[in-house]
């Protein structure tokens, strides 16, 4: 999204999808997950020495779910990189998630990516060492907008619970950059039916995310609402939601 749209809101979760999915063609199950082992124990070596070098607290410690959670029969694997809140004055963690065998519809592109922080600032360079590091502009591989978008809507209805965000972001989407949802109607339901096969609690949630949606109360905002960095036209949101919500029922009608 930050690719596409810069800092629409705050957030902690960085998502990655393992870019060589033809690794896995042809290895056993057993093979898979000495492969993944492997892969994890080095990334998470890596972000141990990056915790170190930043103050942060996280351990490559896979037995230890403060630090490293796996799902999917550990074809999920998500990092959890822990810091102490200055502004909130507690503890909390940047969640870094990789998803290492995932259906894809597009072929994904390549793009500049900056962090919040962009421009000239000579304080803060003389002021802090690590300046010149976050304000690093890198290439890196990226998804194709459409699968950013079918993969929010699998979000949406898989996941326990519901999340302003999600609906955000496919409305941010749509409408700042005009994709249709109609466009990638087979791709959603082919990522929630691979998304279903692999996870049984996404089963159970997709049923309970039917039961909301026929009810009408699918969507909340929670405390998200104070987390947007950029303002949206309410009006013309709200009707944007009852034209996705339509388009959620046909959706479900078609998965499993």
């Amino acid at each position: 999204m930050k690719s596409y749209f810069g800092y629409l809101r705050f957030s902690e979760d960085i998502d990655f999808t393992w870019k060589d999915q033809g690794v896995f063609e042809g290895m056993s199950q057993k093979a898979i997950r000495a492969y993944l082992s492997r892969v994890i124990d080095n990334i998470g070596e890596i972000f141990e020495e990056i915790a170190k070098k930043r103050g942060l607290d996280f351990k490559c410690e896979k037995s230890n779910p403060d630090y490293i959670e796996f799902g999917g029969s550990n074809k999920t694997c998500t990092f959890k990189i822990w810091y102490m809140a200055e502004v909130l004055k507690r503890r909390s963690f940047l969640k870094v998630q990789i998803d290492f065998v995932e259906s894809m519809c597009f072929p994904p592109g390549e793009a500049e990516l900056s962090g919040l922080l962009t421009g000239e600032h000579e304080e803060l360079e003389a002021l802090f060492t690590e300046y010149a590091d976050y304000t690093r502009k890198i290439t890196f591989s990226i998804y194709d907008i459409r699968e950013i978008l079918s993969e929010k809507v699998r979000a949406l209805l898989t996941r326990e619970g519901t999340k302003a965000r999600d609906f955000l972001d496919v409305y941010f989407i749509c409408r700042r950059l005009g994709i249709k949802l109609e466009g990638v109607g087979e791709c959603i339901v082919s990522k929630t039916n691979f998304a279903i096969e692999l996870y049984d609690k996404y089963r159970f949630n997709l049923k309970e995310k039917n039961a909301l949606l026929q009810s009408g109360k699918i969507f909340d905002w929670g405390k998200e609402r104070d987390l947007l960095l950029s303002e949206i036209d309410e009006t013309d949101f709200y009707s944007f939601l009852s034209e996705f919500q339509f388009f959620l029922k046909r959706i479900i009608k078609n998965i499993g």
